[in-house]
């Protein structure tokens, strides 16, 4: 089963904290994101991290049997 995940960019500007967030369809996705995000983190002083919303994106449906 795979859940949605959030994507979040957390950070201050002007001393006012700001937070971005970005659902994504799964664990993967989130983990590509903050790699990808890594040089705009360290330019801000930001935080990257990803949330499980625990809503399903993507279940494991059972196959019918053979009528056979």
């Amino acid at each position: 089963m795979e859940f949605f995940y959030i994507f979040t960019i957390s950070y201050t500007l002007a001393g006012s904290p700001l937070d971005i967030h970005m659902p994504l369809q799964n664990a993967e996705q989130c983990q590509i994101a903050i790699r990808a995000n890594e040089g705009l983190a360290e330019a801000l002083n930001a935080d990257l991290f990803c949330e499980n919303t625990g809503v399903l994106s993507k279940s494991i449906r059972p196959k019918l049997r053979p009528t056979n």
